[in-house]
């Protein structure tokens, strides 16, 4: 066989094998996630609803992240956390639940992410994905609360809002501006009082991200880093 053919045979089994593991890798998260030890959130509190946000296009990168992986996993810990939270929202508000936007987040689906804001201002939103952030080691959440009827409470600005309207502790003065409604401090104060109940604290620039009390060199000591 001719050198040149053979070259064009070869790039175009790589090509395919390109097109075929990408899919194949998406399909096979949940398996991944339970091997590193991770739990279904729904399978620990069916309360929670969930609506993996990078898994649509419905996210800052414009693009599905996770292929065909519909389910939130977490470490156990977290989310028996989590579970203990949905007894305490419900206790207190009969009909609410909380709504998992993000969960555990793979290693090379967080590469991509900050590909789309190196080199900006943006960057302080994604973590640099050379070692990784909480959602890669499953000990991270981003979550809201929806009402009786499945409405998400209004927090002041959508998820995965990069900017001043998604940080937390200057809520009353953003109500006397008019950027927020009268509800939003209280619905925030809400998701922190019950999560913060449960051991979770908030990421101050993003008030749908919550996450054990726990230094990021102590969470790369005990957990594994989802590398895949």
């Amino acid at each position: 066989m001719p050198k040149r053919l053979r070259l064009h045979l070869l790039l175009c089994i790589l090509t395919l094998v390109t097109l075929v593991a990408s899919p194949l890798r998406a399909q096979n998260y949940d398996s991944l996630m339970r091997a590193h030890g991770l739990v279904d959130v729904q399978v620990a509190a069916p309360r929670i609803q969930v609506q993996l946000k990078y898994a649509t296009k419905d996210n800052f990168t414009g693009a599905n992240m996770y292929g065909s992986l519909r389910k939130a996993y977490l470490h156990p810990n977290l989310a028996k956390a989590l579970a203990r939270a949905q007894g305490l929202l419900e206790k207190e508000h009969p009909g609410y639940r909380f709504l998992v936007y993000d969960a555990a987040r793979p290693l090379s689906a967080q590469r991509r992410m900050y590909e789309q804001v190196a080199g900006t201002s943006k960057r302080i939103y994604v973590a640099h994905p050379r070692r990784g952030g909480r959602h890669n080691y499953g000990v991270a959440v981003d979550l809201t609360i929806i009402d009786e009827k499945g409405k998400p409470l209004d927090m002041g600005s959508p998820f995965d809002h990069f900017g001043d309207r998604a940080h937390l502790g200057n809520e009353r003065a953003l109500v006397r501006s008019g950027l927020y409604a009268p509800e939003v401090p209280q619905n925030r104060a809400l998701l922190k009082r019950i999560l913060g109940q449960v051991g979770l604290r908030p990421y101050k620039k993003e008030w749908w991200h919550y996450q054990e009390r726990m230094p990021m060199p102590e969470v790369r000591r005990r957990y594994r880093l989802l590398d895949f």
